[in-house]
Protein backbone atom coordinates (compact mmCIF):
# COMPACT_ATOMS: atom_id res chain seq x y z
CA UNK A 1 0.00 0.00 0.00
CA UNK A 2 1.24 3.43 -0.95
CA UNK A 3 0.60 5.17 2.94
CA UNK A 4 2.68 2.25 4.37
CA UNK A 5 5.87 3.05 2.02
CA UNK A 6 4.93 7.09 2.77
CA UNK A 7 5.28 5.83 6.86
CA UNK A 8 7.75 3.69 6.50
CA UNK A 9 5.84 0.52 8.52
CA UNK A 10 2.75 -1.36 7.44
CA UNK A 11 -0.59 -0.14 9.20
CA UNK A 12 -2.68 -2.00 12.15
CA UNK A 13 -6.44 -3.27 11.36
CA UNK A 14 -7.30 -0.39 14.30
CA UNK A 15 -5.45 2.40 12.48
CA UNK A 16 -7.56 4.93 10.04
CA UNK A 17 -5.68 7.41 7.77
CA UNK A 18 -7.21 10.59 7.04
CA UNK A 19 -5.90 13.38 4.10
CA UNK A 20 -6.06 17.20 5.02
CA UNK A 21 -5.17 19.69 1.72
CA UNK A 22 -3.91 23.12 2.89
CA UNK A 23 -3.06 25.94 0.69
CA UNK A 24 0.19 27.50 1.00
CA UNK A 25 0.60 30.34 2.75
CA UNK A 26 3.95 32.55 3.92
CA UNK A 27 4.87 32.19 7.50
CA UNK A 28 3.37 34.70 9.93
CA UNK A 29 4.83 37.89 10.86
CA UNK A 30 4.93 40.14 13.88
CA UNK A 31 2.16 39.78 16.34
CA UNK A 32 0.79 36.51 15.00
CA UNK A 33 4.12 34.97 14.96
CA UNK A 34 4.97 35.76 18.36
CA UNK A 35 1.56 34.66 19.31
CA UNK A 36 1.56 31.46 17.64
CA UNK A 37 5.31 30.53 19.29
CA UNK A 38 3.45 31.54 22.84
CA UNK A 39 0.86 28.70 21.86
CA UNK A 40 3.23 26.47 20.60
CA UNK A 41 5.58 27.13 23.98
CA UNK A 42 1.92 26.57 26.33
CA UNK A 43 1.56 23.20 24.70
CA UNK A 44 4.82 22.07 24.86
CA UNK A 45 4.69 22.68 28.48
CA UNK A 46 2.02 21.54 29.13
CA UNK A 47 2.47 17.91 27.51
CA UNK A 48 5.68 18.36 29.09
CA UNK A 49 3.66 18.51 32.90
CA UNK A 50 2.44 15.33 32.30
CA UNK A 51 5.62 13.62 32.21
CA UNK A 52 6.42 11.76 35.56
CA UNK A 53 9.74 10.17 37.07
CA UNK A 54 11.69 10.89 33.70
CA UNK A 55 15.04 12.05 34.23
CA UNK A 56 16.63 15.03 31.30
CA UNK A 57 19.11 12.28 29.78
CA UNK A 58 16.01 10.42 29.12
CA UNK A 59 14.29 12.88 27.85
CA UNK A 60 17.45 14.17 25.90
CA UNK A 61 17.84 10.66 24.40
CA UNK A 62 14.31 10.02 22.82
CA UNK A 63 14.34 13.83 20.98
CA UNK A 64 17.75 12.71 20.03
CA UNK A 65 16.09 9.43 18.62
CA UNK A 66 13.26 11.23 17.21
CA UNK A 67 15.23 13.87 15.16
CA UNK A 68 17.59 10.87 14.29
CA UNK A 69 14.60 9.00 12.86
CA UNK A 70 13.24 12.26 11.09
CA UNK A 71 16.80 12.88 9.77
CA UNK A 72 17.27 9.40 8.09
CA UNK A 73 13.23 9.46 6.17
CA UNK A 74 14.93 12.67 4.80
CA UNK A 75 18.04 11.59 3.64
Amino acid sequence: MVVERWLGRALSNDETISVNAYRCHGAPTGTDREALRREILGQAREIGSRVQDTSEEDLDALVQEALADIRGKRG
